[in-house]
């Protein structure tokens, strides 16, 4: 199940990085619209390799890790109700600064060597026999599990392909 989750992270990274293969630099890095293509998935990137570093960090302690609870799971389900009902939110401040020119193909290396990161991760978390438990702190959501964490990211993705897919053609004309 886990690594299915991480299948599709995979696989609509790929559709995503294949869709916008043919754009120029110029036209991935231009911000005329708000954010540019390479802004948003260097943002998904770092959200990603974020939350991964901290997970890595707070299963240093284990005995430190509470459960989830029941309400997360009902924040989780309104916060993408609310999402997928056009609003927005606010990006946390740390996901939201940016170089001032993004080489997407070296995010892309970046983006597999973290995907790779995060599957080992995965592994040791159902070795240590954390996966059910709340290691992760979403500021919104709360504490989430490995199936919330990787739903949380499969949704995060999805929602910021949308609105590349929106952008591709205003800087196409």
């Amino acid at each position: 199940m886990k690594n299915l989750c991480l299948s599709k992270l995979n696989l609509n990274k790929e559709e995503i990085f294949n869709s916008i293969s043919k754009l120029s630099s110029l036209d991935l890095n231009n911000k005329s619209h708000g954010w540019s293509v390479a802004q948003h998935l260097y943002h998904c990137w770092l959200v990603e390799y974020l939350t991964e570093k901290y997970i890595n960090n707070k299963i240093l302690n284990p005995e430190s890790i509470s459960s989830v609870s029941v309400i997360t799971y009902v924040r989780s389900f309104l916060l993408q109700l609310f999402l997928k009902s056009g609003y927005k939110v606010k990006a946390p401040k740390p996901t939201a600064i940016f170089p001032d020119s993004i080489n997407i193909i070296k995010l892309n290396s970046d983006w597999e060597d973290s995907r790779k990161s995060m599957d080992n991760l995965i592994t040791r978390l159902c070795e240590m026999k954390l996966e059910n438990k709340g290691f992760f702190r979403h500021p919104i959501i709360g504490r989430l599990n490995l199936q919330l964490t990787l739903n949380f990211l499969q949704f995060h993705l999805k929602h910021h392909i949308k609105q590349i897919e929106k952008i591709i053609p205003k800087i196409k004309s």
